[in-house]
């Protein structure tokens, strides 16, 4: 399948080269939003977040971790 997504990490030399067949069926050609990709930009702005967070929580004393994990485990349930 031709496609233009230099977003996408499944995309080489302009075409879909998806590890599964159900992902090659969903791709969508030319689109940046294709349900199939995975996007380099939203894989790097999480791993941003992660280390952002991890650096955060080290400077934390225990106190403040108890109080941050019941925050956590509240908005879960």
């Amino acid at each position: 399948m031709e496609r233009y997504n230099r977003f996408c990490l499944w995309s080489v030399f302009g075409s879909c080269c998806h590890e599964s067949e159900e992902g090659m069926a969903k791709a969508t050609p030319n689109q940046l939003d294709c349900p199939s990709s995975l996007r380099v930009d939203i894989e790097e702005q999480l791993n941003n977040l992660l280390n952002e967070c991890i650096d955060l929580l080290m400077h934390r004393n225990m106190k403040e971790l108890i109080e941050v994990k019941k925050f956590i485990n509240e908005q879960r349930g």
